[in-house]
C-alpha cells in the first residue's frame, strides 16, 4: 500500500526529519530509535534552531538544526533527562517552568526537556 502524507501524523513527520539531520555527535536516527522505544516518557518532540540557517540549508537537502525539546509526560521527567544523556549531547536540561510555560504559550505546568548539539 502506498502512503500519502496525510497518513502520517505531524510527529511522525517532525521524527523522521530529526532522524535525516545527523551531525556531529548527533545521531538522528539514535534519538529517534530511543524515543520510540520509550514513548511512554514523551508527549511530543521537536527539533529546531533560533535562525535561518535550515532554510539556507533546505534546498541542498538538508535539515540543518541543533536543539531537540521533548515534552515529558507527567512523572517521568527524569527518566527522560537520563535517556537523553545516552544521545552525547554537549547539554541535557529542564527548562525553568516559567520559561516552559511562556514558550509553550501558557496552559498550565508541563517539563519541558532541552537537548542540545553543538
Amino acid at each position: 500500500m502506498l502512503h500519502t502524507i496525510q497518513d502520517f501524523s505531524i510527529q511522525d513527520i517532525n521524527l523522521e526529519l530529526i532522524r535525516r539531520a545527523s551531525f556531529n555527535e548527533f545521531d538522528g536516527e539514535k534519538v529517534v530509535n530511543a524515543l520510540n522505544a520509550n514513548k511512554e516518557l514523551w508527549e511530543s518532540a521537536y527539533m529546531t534552531r533560533f535562525d535561518l540557517i535550515p532554510l539556507r540549508d533546505m534546498s541542498n537537502n538538508s535539515w540543518n538544526i541543533d536543539t531537540l525539546y521533548i515534552l515529558a509526560k507527567k512523572g517521568q521527567t527524569a527518566k527522560l533527562i537520563s535517556l537523553a544523556k545516552q544521545w552525547s549531547a554537549d547539554e541535557v536540561d529542564l527548562l525553568p517552568a516559567l520559561e516552559a510555560n511562556h514558550l509553550l504559550g501558557g496552559g498550565g505546568a508541563k517539563d519541558v526537556i532541552r537537548v542540545w548539539w553543538d
